[in-house]
């Protein structure tokens, strides 16, 4: 099985077992750019992803 992680209408696939921050930067997504969510939940950076989790990504918007 995979993690799944869904940024818009793209989805990246990465192994269990690795950190949020870890599976970001291996599918090429910068961590500050986004806030990820796990069954409505907001998850931290250092959260450990398990076999089956789907996480959603939603972007982030800064500006002045």
């Amino acid at each position: 099985m995979t993690v799944k992680l869904i940024l818009r209408d793209k989805e990246y696939e990465v192994r269990p077992g690795m950190s949020l921050l870890d599976a970001l930067k291996k599918s090429g997504i910068v961590p500050e750019s986004v806030i990820a969510t796990r069954n409505g939940e907001m998850i931290i950076d250092d959260e450990i992803l398990k076999d089956g989790d789907v996480i959603k990504l939603v972007a982030v918007i800064s500006g002045g």
